[in-house]
């Protein structure tokens, strides 16, 4: 029998107001000084609160600006201010990049996923995430994706530890833009998906290097549940500014079922596609979010394992009723001719992540494929395909 791993957030704290227990939930852990990290957004719509809740509590605390982008440098940065401010903890408040950030600069040693070697790299300190927009799961994990100075992807970092605290004010994420959950829902929708296939294939979690257990795909399909069930009413919800019993399920699978699915159950083709469109940013006439691309790299993997017809109706359905894109007109994407598709597919084929489908390579091939490129060509080129016709009234069951 193989020994199984379940890797999570020491506490998750959720619900609308729930940033008035930031003093009480830090001095639970016995922080007493944390350097909060801000996003410019975050830090209009949250600073001046943490700062009364934090001065009520007696808690020593200072900011720091968050500058937009999750580079090493980036990185190295807060760690420095929080090791000279004599700082126990970073508490990251905003975005996806924002908390990847302040998660890096509190770690101590991270692993490099693609080097497959440590580095030293953060402070050693508590990791306490406040996200305030649901469009990504990174909240709740160890995992980090860093970028270049032109936004690029980089390299991909495990913390030897998780959150101590992740804390989610639902009254604030139902004021943000709505096309943040709805990313949030694109990034989340992969999770039972993935799992379901490395748990077919038998493929180990990047995160806990071990297979998943139950506990893990079980969550997986409770955020796919929680998806299906609530999402367009969710999506109701936050266009109203109401942080309702929609918004709350969503929240749940964006951020916590999705993260822990993912950390323990481990990512799949729909990743390696998302990141591979990553690669073409300036091609796109609207930048997209992670979760928007993740969304069209969960259709891909679907066609890829030649899905039934009735989950392809469901899933591309649910894409269409929260307006998550199924096709390259829908990502903002011009007329891509075969060279750029060729790039993508390409860039997704070499990515480690495909190791987990059921026609993988082994290892890398002599030309550093895991997958045959042509294969995932064919299946992007389907999925667009599919979107025009879904969106054209065609069902295909």
């Amino acid at each position: 029998m193989a020994v199984r791993i379940l890797v999570a957030p020491v506490r998750y704290v959720q619900g609308p107001g729930a940033l008035e227990e930031l003093g009480a939930q830090l001095a639970h852990f016995g922080i007493s000084k944390p350097l909060i990290l801000m996003s410019p957004t975050a830090k209009k719509v949250a600073a001046s609160t943490i700062d009364s809740v934090l001065n009520r509590a007696n808690i020593e605390h200072a900011f720091i600006d968050f500058t937009g982008e999750c580079t090493l440098r980036e990185i190295e940065r807060v760690k420095r201010a929080c090791l000279a401010g004599g700082h126990d903890s970073i508490v990251s408040c905003g975005g996806g990049k924002c908390i990847d950030t302040g998660r890096a600069a509190a770690a101590g040693d991270v692993f490099d996923v693609d080097k497959e070697e440590w580095l030293p790299l953060g402070a050693g300190v508590h990791c306490v995430n406040i996200p305030t927009v649901a469009n990504n799961d990174g909240a709740t994990s160890s995992a980090v994706g860093t970028y270049d100075e032109n936004h690029v992807p980089e390299s991909r970092l495990l913390s030897r530890v998780t959150p101590t605290l992740v804390l989610v004010d639902t009254s604030i994420i139902a004021k943000a833009p709505v096309r943040l959950l709805v990313a949030g829902m694109g990034d989340a929708l992969a999770g039972f998906f993935q799992v379901d296939v490395c748990h077919r294939t038998g493929t180990p979690s990047e995160v806990t290097h071990k297979l998943s257990l139950r506990s893990a795909r079980a969550l997986a399909r409770l955020n796919l549940e929680l998806l299906l069930t609530y999402g367009a009413l969710a999506k109701a919800e936050a266009e109203a500014g109401v942080p309702g019993p929609a918004l709350e399920a969503v929240c749940e699978a964006n951020i916590l079922a999705s993260g822990l699915s993912f950390a323990n159950g481990g990512i799949s083709a729909a990743h390696a596609v998302s990141t591979a469109l990553d690669h073409i940013l300036d091609l796109y006439e609207v930048p997209p979010y992670h979760g928007e691309l993740v969304a069209f790299g969960t259709l891909c993997q679907l066609v890829m394992e030649e899905a039934k017809p009735e989950v392809l109706n469901e899933i591309f359905g649910f894409c269409k009723s929260v307006g998550l894109p199924t096709t390259f007109a829908e990502m903002t994407l011009p007329d891509l001719g075969e060279e750029v598709l060729t790039k993508v597919a390409d860039i997704a084929a070499k990515d480690s992540v495909m190791k987990s489908m059921p026609r993988a390579y082994p290892e890398r091939d002599a030309a550093g494929y895991f997958y045959d490129p042509a294969e995932v060509l064919a299946a992007i080129k389907a999925a667009d395909a599919y979107g025009r016709a879904r969106a054209e009234g065609s069902v295909f069951c």
